[in-house]
């Protein structure tokens, strides 16, 4: 199955945390666009496609909710996972403001 990209992927490295009720995953972003990332994480994680998470990534001062889109297993009980931004926010300082809802309102002509 492929699918089109919509946004530049950034290979991007940085450190993260998937916060999932009282459970805190750390991860490794192994790319990074607009729209989401995709998560390596060391550790297993119970997702499911369409399922909603807190996210912070620290490095780039933001946070905020993502879904998941796709989930693949790997060996070890590790997995990777591609997250769409729901409703992202900047923290420290950063004014970033990302709302999926907002990308699909037409502005009046």
């Amino acid at each position: 199955m492929n699918i089109n990209r919509q946004n530049y992927r950034k290979n991007l490295k940085i450190d993260g945390t998937l916060v999932i009720g009282s459970t805190e995953i750390r991860f490794v972003t192994k790319d990074i666009s607009l729209n989401g990332f995709h998560a390596f994480c060391a550790e297993p994680a119970s997702l499911e496609k369409g399922d909603i998470v807190y996210v912070r990534l620290p490095m780039l001062n933001m946070e905020g909710v993502a879904s998941t889109v796709w989930k693949k297993s790997g060996q070890e009980d590790n997995c990777h996972i591609g997250f769409q931004f729901l409703n992202m926010r900047g923290v420290g300082g950063s004014a970033f403001h990302y709302k999926e809802s907002d990308r699909h309102i037409r502005s009046p002509r």
